[in-house]
């Protein structure tokens, strides 16, 4: 039995772990990562959202016979697409707006829309004060059946 008690306790120990939040590694922009596929019918997906100031890391691949790309000419990223093999790329955002992606020799078309700051956070509804009464003051009180 006790040798069943320390089997547990050094398996249970080595499962628990505490994380202190000064041990995690710190970016100096917030990342995001985005796949896209080059099909015959254009880009999947065709619309991507980030935030302002987030770096986007994109991952490009095809499936299609003829290598196409990928091109988001604001950020200066060129990304070759090819059957069965993955490009990676990556840009910061510092901006916000729209901006699109797509191949020269290529139909599909792409939008990134890229949020502000202050457009993520939620906004408050103001609320209408409603009249209400105290239950005593109601007067089909429910009481429960004995």
């Amino acid at each position: 039995m006790k040798a069943l008690i320390i089997g547990f306790s050094i398996v249970f120990s080595s499962v628990a772990t505490e994380y202190d939040h000064h041990s995690f590694k710190k970016f100096d922009y917030p990342e995001r990562s985005f796949s896209i596929i080059v099909t015959p019918e254009g880009y999947y997906p065709d619309h991507l959202f980030a935030f302002e100031g987030e770096k986007i890391r994109f991952f490009v691949t095809s499936t299609l016979a003829e290598p196409q790309c990928m091109l988001l000419q604001s950020h200066n990223l060129f990304m070759s697409a090819k059957l069965g093999k993955v490009t990676e790329g990556e840009t910061v955002f510092d901006k916000p707006g729209e901006f699109n992606y797509y191949c020269p020799g290529f139909e599909g078309k792409g939008k990134i829309v890229v949020l502000g700051k202050n457009e993520g956070k939620k906004k408050q509804l103001k609320t209408m004060p409603v009249n209400r009464s105290l239950a005593s003051e109601v007067e089909d009180e429910w009481v429960p059946k004995e």
